[in-house]
Order: structure tokens, then sequence, then C-alpha cells
């Protein structure tokens, strides 16, 4: 029944075209009937232009029908290996633009304790408007990338089969099991027994020396990071060193930048509902460049989420509110005359997010001073838009925008050439400011499914 109802839209179709070109010659004929132009030249061109008039449709009709008659995917992910998809997923067409997709698959990605989750979201334009479905896929952090995209493209492979069973390409479809190597292997590791408790850490060493004849710069990276992550709980803790030594001679003397800093910085949040949470930030720092000898402080931390926290990926709308006491000793006494000092900074701050099929917008505002005197503040404003108006032709803006009266750090005495130069040294400014600007239109085919590694 479902092959004849197939063969009768092909006729109808057919028909619709027919009656179509028809319609059109005769109008083509009555204008040739009434032209007094008589000159050849014109008389082929108007043949000519009706002629791809009529073509047209067929051209367009062919084009998004797609050779084979698969299905149309459109793939939005941000952290994806497009050719490695499009060269082990070969039974659908992957198509630039979303209005030309029968299948929308939008891939997010966030970390986990142990590595990362993506989340696949396959929905269906005509004719699988009524099928939705999605997958969760979890990368271990000891993953190579290789391992992270051989099981992201099996679990798009899976996802991709229930849409399979209404085209051709399910002749040509089979479905293997490997068995694991034990029989009585649990499923899936997160159901076992975890020596580690859910704790990840990491450790890192990094180093890089480059030079020229006038101009030297040394720099060493070192950090370790410790993590674990449960439903109720989220516990991330880092310490990292930078070294970072920069040498300048110039005509009559040599200048050496010292932009060295370290931090301690921690993490313990609490989860006390599908929308709030609780946590506790911690603070350990210095840095050479903002004259900050020592800096510890803590933070006691209340964030609400409008839209329930499964909902993340899509969409949120976060409300912050921050209390950091701190002490802060200097390397070189500060434009306020102190060489050290205790301070409580208080902090607000409000961020929507959405992530839909027509575009990305995040939007972020907070504000902060300090308790001693308010007229110590700073203000910000992040907007991010990227919107698809219209097939094939997008638009993103971006930019941020500061007001800052917070510099506190500041040392007393005038900031030189060289060091504004070189930026070993913080500038005291009232504000700050970025805009990105950029349009994209793409047209042409809309297949993008071979890979070509050449070059």
């Amino acid at each position: 029944m479902r092959k004849f109802h197939l063969n009768c839209q092909t006729i109808a179709s057919s028909v619709a075209i027919i009656v179509e070109k028809s319609l059109l010659f005769g109008h083509i004929q009555t204008c040739f009937a009434h032209s007094n132009d008589r000159n050849p030249l014109h008389r082929t061109a108007l043949i000519l232009a009706a002629l791809a008039f009529v073509s047209l449709p067929h051209l367009l009709y062919s084009q998004a029908t797609g050779p084979g008659s698969l299905p149309n995917v459109y793939l939005d992910c941000q952290r994806c290996d497009f050719n490695y998809i499009r060269t082990h997923i070969a039974f659908v067409n992957y198509v630039r633009d979303q209005d030309d997709a029968n299948i929308y698959l939008r891939i997010t990605n966030a970390r986990t304790g142990s590595g990362s989750e993506y989340i696949l979201d396959f929905r269906g334009i005509p004719p699988f408007t009524t099928r939705r479905d999605t997958l969760t896929y979890f990368s271990f952090e000891s993953d190579t990338w290789d391992e992270e995209r051989m099981g992201l493209a099996r679990h798009i492979r899976i996802g991709l089969i229930p849409f399979m069973t209404q085209t051709a390409a399910i002749r040509h479809l089979n479905v293997y099991y490997d068995p694991p190597s034990v029989p009585d292997e649990p499923e899936s590791e997160t159901e076992s027994e975890d020596p580690w408790n859910y704790w990840v850490f990491d450790v890192n060493v990094s180093s890089g020396l480059r030079g020229e004849q006038s101009e030297k710069a040394l720099s060493l990276n070192t950090g370790l990071y410790a993590e674990r992550i449960t439903e109720s709980w989220k516990i991330s803790l880092r310490a990292r060193n930078y070294v970072d030594r920069r040498t300048i001679e110039l005509r009559n003397r040599t200048i050496t930048a010292n932009r060295d800093w370290g931090e301690y910085w921690g993490l313990f949040a609490y989860s006390i509902s599908n929308h709030a949470s609780i946590g506790l930030f911690s603070q350990v720092n210095y840095s050479r460049r903002t004259n900050l000898k020592l800096n510890a402080s803590f933070s006691p931390s209340f964030e609400y989420n409008l839209f329930p926290y499964r909902e993340y990926q899509e969409r949120r709308f976060l409300l912050g509110y921050h209390i950091t006491p701190s002490y802060r000793d200097y390397f070189q006494t500060t434009i306020f005359l102190r060489d050290s000092e205790w301070v409580v900074e208080q902090q607000l701050s409000a961020r929507l997010r959405y992530d839909q099929p027509w575009g990305r917008i995040d939007i972020e505002i907070s504000g902060s001073n300090y308790f001693h005197d308010t007229s110590i503040n700073r203000f910000e404003f992040n907007p991010s838009i990227n919107y698809r108006i219209i097939r094939g032709l997008s638009v993103s803006i971006s930019g941020q925008y500061r007001t800052i009266n917070d510099q506190i750090a500041l040392p007393a005495g005038d900031i030189t050439d060289e060091e504004a130069l070189i930026g070993a040294r913080q500038r005291a400014t009232s504000y700050d400011y970025r805009i990105n600007f950029g349009l994209s239109y793409t047209f042409g085919s809309i297949y993008s499914n071979i890979v070509n590694p050449r070059f």
C-alpha cells in the first residue's frame, strides 16, 4: 500500500509539472503570436529564457530529492569531527541548510565528573514530522580523540536507524551485535563499583621557549586538577602556576618583563532542587601584572535557574549572587596608599541563553561593588546573538562593555611606556569594550557528503 501511495505521489507530481509546462508554453505561443518583433536574436533569447524557466523547477526538485532518495540530515554540532562522521555514516545525505533537511540532528556536550556527556537530539522534518528521539553518549576522560569520535558516530548511526525504515536505505542496512567478552560483564561502567568514588585527577606540565636576535621569552605552565561530580554534588579543584619571562633589547637599554602568576581555585556546589543550587568558591592567587602578592578569598554563592537544569543545553536563565570577603597583600603600595587590606565584595548576575535550530542568543549582565565604598564598582554587559535570517543567510553579533571603577590593586605612580607596550603592568581605565559583527551567506549545492582529504 505504501509503495502504491508513493507511486501515486510521483505520478501526481509528474502530471502537475506537465500541466505547468503546457500552460507556460501556451503563454509563450500567445506572446509570439502578438509580438511584432521580427528580430531573430530577440525571438531566440525569448525561447531560451522560457526553456530555462520551465527547467528550473525540475532542477530544484531533483536536487531537493537528493541522490538515491536518501534522507537529508542537517548536523548542528559545535564539537564534532564532521569529516569523520560523513565518511563513516554514508546512508544519509548531509545538507548545508536545515531547510533542505528531513532530519535535524543537534548535538550538545557538557563535562561530567569523568569525561564528557553528549546529548543527541533527533528531530524529524517532513516526512518524519512525528518522530523525535534523544540519545545520550558518555565519553570517559581517558578516551582518546579517536575513541571519542568512534563512540559518538556509533550513537549517531543508531539514532538514525528508526528514520531509515521509511526510506530506500533500509534495503542496504543490517544490524550487528558485538557481545561483551565476559558474559557477566556489566553493561555500563557506571553501574559497577567505582574505586575512585567519582574523583577524576589531571596533572599537566607544558613549557615554551622562543627568541630572536633582540628578544627572548620563556614560559612554564604547571597544573593540577581534581573533580568529582554526582547528581547532588559538584566539587572542582585546580592549582596552576605560570612563569612568563620576557626580555627585549631596545636601542639604549634592555627591558625585562615578569608576568608570573599562580592560583588555587575551588568550588563546592550542592543541588537543592531542579532549579536552585548553593555553592562555596575559594581562591588563593598572586599576579605580578595586577600587583597582587597574595589574594585569599572565599565566596558563598546562590544560583537559581528559571528553567529546569535538565533543559540546560537548550535554554537557561540563571540568576546568581556572590558575597566575597578577601585578604589582599600587594607588591607595591596602591593608589589608595594600601600595602595590604581586608575587603568584602558582592556580585549580582543574570544570564539568558537559548540554543535552538534558528541560532543562539546569549546575554549576560553582572554588577559588583565593595561594601566599604559602593563607588568602587564594576558593571559588565556581554551580549551574543547568532541568528539565521533566511535560508543560507545568518548574522552574528557579539560584544562586551564594562565600566571599571574597582581597580583597587593598581600601584601608585605612573606606568612607563615600555610597561604599557609589553603588558608588564595593568593600566588604569574607567571602561573597555569590544564589538564583533559577522554576516554569512551560503548558496549552491545543498549537499556536503564528499570528503576529500588531499592537501
